[in-house]
Formats: C-alpha cells, structure tokens, sequence
C-alpha cells in the first residue's frame, strides 16, 4: 500500500467575508455621496483560518510521558483514494450522488448488522436505523454481502461486489486487525464542540476511516473545503506510555492531568475530504485524535 504520510495537506482556507451596507438618503449631494462610498463598520463573518495540514506544527511529547524507547514518529496520517481501489465509475458515483453514499450506509446495515435476539424488532430496527452508530463485524456477512453487490450492480459498478469493497476497505488495516466497524452516524450542522483527544488503543496498529460528506459543501457552513468529515489529530512526536489496561482508551486529561501541557491551535491539524482523499489511515500510537469541533458529515466508518 502506498504511504503518502507527509503528503496529507488540507487546502489552506480562503476568507469569505460577508458584508452589507446601506445607503441613506440625504438633501445635499456631498450627503449622498459619502453614503454610497461608507464601509460598513459591521464585523464581518469569516472562514475559520485553520492551517494546512502540513503546516500543522508536531506536539513534542515531553519525555516523562513517552513510551519507553520509543522512536521519533515520522508518518502520521495517510490519505487513500476510492479511484485506486476500486475505479472511477464507483468514485464518480460516490462523490457526484448523496443518495449514492445513504444506500451504501443502508446496504452495509443489511449485510452486516446482527439482530439481538433478545431485543424486540422496534429496538432492532432502532438500533441499524441510518440515524444511529451501528458496531457491526466485518470479517463475516449473513447475506454474503448480497446488499452491497446488488446496489453497486445498480449502477453500473460490475466490478465490484459487497465483499470486495468490505474486505479491502478493512484490509488497509493491515495485521494484526481486530474485524470491527463501526457506522459513526453525524448530525448535520452540529453546533461546536470542545476537541476530546484520546487514542483508541494507544496500540501500533492502523485505523482506517472511509467518509461520507454532507450533501451541501462544507463551504456552505463556513467551513474550508472538506473539513469537518474526519476526525481531528494532533501529530505526536513519540508514542505516549501505553494506558493501563493495555489496549484501553487512553483519554490525554488523563496522560497530562496534574502537568502544565497544553494541546493549543497550532496542534490541531484537520485532515480533508476530497477527491483521492476518501480515506484516511493512521497508526493510533501516532497521533491524538477527536471528533470534528465543527462536523459536517453524513457519517464515518471506522475500521479497526
């Protein structure tokens, strides 16, 4: 698998200032003329100015918090392209039709979601609604990955069936890889969150993110082109001392509580959505990483 580490950046945002003025009417023509030309003194709404991606200063882990032995981490998050694995004709369809991207979330829930047998069919179906954060197995199917075949041979995409896309979605992972996905279900629009930043494992594997954007552009709420699909990172110099159970969550207030470290601006790097950049992988250990403080995503698939 190619490993364009470093080759991550985020397009630098652009201001979209939006302004209004008035012009009131006055008796003398000096009047007038100083209104037309008046600027007015309103604030103006701006893009946030989030930095490139490799603009995005490393957090130098201060040594008391470092993994015994651990080398300097110079490869922190990698970016895939649908295209590449499995043609144009599915990426077309993926990037150009929303519909598209809720029937491919619709299908997975068909093929992979196991019903609880100790739950009623209402908890069920409320359980694998589009709505909800479906956890779901991805090494085996129950219908053979039948959905996801039939939908791709809808449109077109004969190359590709269920098991294909799931199995080389989830083979990014590498080994060892724990067979997990989960459908992390996003409100569109959600208001602004404080970043939380954990790892999942703290462990040297990858983690592998498939995104599925909004209908409207991230532009439309303000946002750089792309942003707020994945989840944030903070680049990390070294691999932090594994939490305690191993494999655990390792929740950064609690590596740095009682230190005076602090996770500014120019850590938070925001990997973007994007043509050739549907996926993201990352070696947990690597990185720190969060929800979007912004989101602005139909959802996102994770697979561990």
């Amino acid at each position: 698998m190619a490993s364009p580490f470093g080759d991550a950046g985020a397009a630098k945002t652009s201001v979209d200032p939006f302004a209004s003025s008035a012009s009131r009417s006055r008796t003398s023509e000096a009047t007038t003329t100083r209104a037309k030309n008046a600027v007015d003194a309103t604030p103006r709404a701006r893009a946030p100015a989030y930095r490139a991606w490799d603009d995005v200063e490393v957090f130098e882990v201060p040594e008391t918090l470092r993994r015994d032995g651990a080398a300097r981490n110079e490869r922190f998050v990698e970016h895939v392209s649908l295209e590449g694995l499995f043609g144009a004709t599915f990426a077309d369809a993926f990037h150009d039709d929303a519909s598209f991207r809720t029937d491919v979330r619709r299908a997975m829930r068909k093929d992979l979601f196991v019903p609880d047998e100790n739950l009623s069919a209402e908890a069920n179906a409320a359980m694998s609604a589009l709505s909800s954060s479906v956890h779901v197995n991805w090494f085996e199917s129950r219908t053979g990955y039948a959905a996801l075949s039939a939908l791709f041979a809808s449109r077109g995409i004969e190359d590709v069936t269920g098991e294909r896309f799931i199995r080389a979605l989830g083979g990014l992972c590498g080994e060892p890889r724990h067979g997990t996905l989960i459908d992390i279900a996003s409100p569109v629009g959600a208001r602004k969150i404080s970043h939380s930043w954990h790892q999942d494992s703290g462990y040297d594997r990858l983690t592998v993110m498939l995104g599925f954007p909004a209908a409207a552009p991230s532009e439309s709420m303000g946002l750089p082109s792309g942003v707020g699909v994945f989840s944030h990172a903070v680049k990390l110099s070294h691999a932090l001392r594994r939490p305690s159970p191993p494999g655990a969550v390792l929740q950064w207030e609690d590596v740095a509580s009682a230190r005076d470290v602090r996770l500014d601006a120019r850590f938070v790097a925001r990997p973007a959505f994007a043509r050739h950049r549907e996926i993201i992988v990352y070696r947990d250990s690597s990185i720190l990483h969060s929800a979007p403080d912004v989101a602005h995503r139909e959802a996102v698939w994770r697979f561990m």
